[in-house]
């Protein structure tokens, strides 16, 4: 009886392995090898998208979703330059949908925004954009109908050079920056609104005036009068978001491989809806290489700062056998998620403790 329980338990832990598996694409799965090979990108001059609702989980909280082909984040779509590409999308969803190609140079009626360039799509119905591309680099798609992309429906996009690529890896990995809630996007929006405060945390205190510590006394009264809170960094912080490295979050520890020696790039998408990220690989210098899917001048860095909807391209080449972490904090450090850089699945590397929080000043109200 009790070896039929271990078999029952181990089969049920197994079968939950292969849900969670399969609830990601192959590229974003941890352990992934990267995108040479890769099982599941979509490429091609005709490409098949389907939206519709799903469910999502992350660190024990677990919520409604809005994927694209069943997963979050949704299918990469690899491109080259100078093809013409047709995406036909059809909408599951019982409200309309859209896809907006975020960073690409399409022809107006393509370009996926309700009302502005194209009705939408409505539910039961299937809307085939079609383009050529004109322009190479690492770039996302997301939906711009209601609050559906906080909800799960973003992508990214690697377009290859239509020559030889300037940037040479040995390999490459996509990195998916978001955040996540359990909580509706329009119950965060009404709770904004009744109190723009609501999710900060991390507030000045009398006991902090006491010691010393933020404004001075005259500070704090000049910017109330403002009615400005220079704590009040993100809207919506690390008190309920979690926030994933290609749908993974901390605990989940997303891990891409290497070996020793290789130059890897990492493609990285903030494709969250509320958070400005500052990246950072301790022990591992990062070369930015490229801004926006735009070739730049190399720079190295030990950290850079990444905006909503920016795209970094970087380099960097692990000398020894041993994880990395790949740290992504908030910008008002309410929060962070450690993905890992490994040789091989399985290894951890540690979590940096959350740094002091900034003050905004009125340099930063420009």
């Amino acid at each position: 009886m009790a070896s039929l329980s271990l078999d029952r338990r181990a089969l049920m832990k197994g079968a939950a392995a292969l849900t969670l598996a399969q609830a990601f694409p192959a590229w974003a799965r941890s352990g992934s090898a990267g995108l040479h090979p890769a099982l599941d990108v979509l490429s091609g001059e005709a490409i098949a998208l389907t939206v519709g609702e799903s469910h999502f989980a992350t660190g024990g909280r677990s919520a409604h979703a809005i994927t694209i082909n069943g997963t979050l984040p949704a299918p990469l779509i690899r491109l080259k330059e100078g093809q013409t590409v047709r995406l036909a999308v059809t909408n599951r969803l019982k409200e309309d949908t859209s896809i907006h190609w975020h960073g690409l140079i399409v022809p107006f009626q393509m370009d996926g925004v309700p009302g502005i360039s194209f009705p939408g799509i409505r539910p039961g119905e299937t809307f085939a954009y079609e383009f050529p591309i004109r322009q190479s680099g690492t770039y996302w798609y997301h939906s711009h109908s209601g609050m559906q992309e906080a909800m799960g429906h973003y992508g990214p996009i690697v377009i290859d050079p239509a020559g030889l690529d300037p940037v040479q890896a040995d390999r490459e990995h996509v990195i998916v920056l978001s955040d996540w809630s359990p909580v509706h996007p329009h119950v965060l929006l009404k709770r904004l609104k009744q109190m723009g405060g609501y999710h900060n945390f991390q507030k000045q205190t009398l006991a902090g005036l006491i010691a010393g510590r933020d404004q001075s006394l005259k500070e704090r009264i000049d910017w109330g009068k403002m009615r400005m809170d220079p704590t009040d960094i993100s809207d919506v912080t690390g008190s309920t978001y979690s926030f994933l490295v290609n749908g993974h979050g901390t605990p989940e520890n997303w891990t891409g491989l290497f070996l020793a020696g290789e130059r890897v790039r990492l493609r990285i998408v903030n494709a969250s809806a509320m958070t400005n990220f500052n990246v950072r690989l301790p022990g591992l210098p990062m070369t930015v290489v490229q801004c926006d899917g735009q070739h730049v001048q190399p720079v190295e860095t030990d950290e850079f700062q990444i905006g909503i909807a920016e795209t970094y391209d970087v380099l960097v080449q692990p000398t020894e056998a041993k994880p990395y972490g790949l740290i992504a904090e908030a910008i008002d450090r309410s929060g962070l998620v450690r993905a890992t850089l490994a040789p091989q699945i399985g290894m951890v590397a540690p979590i940096p403790p959350l740094r002091q929080r900034p003050l905004l000043t009125m340099k930063d109200m420009g």
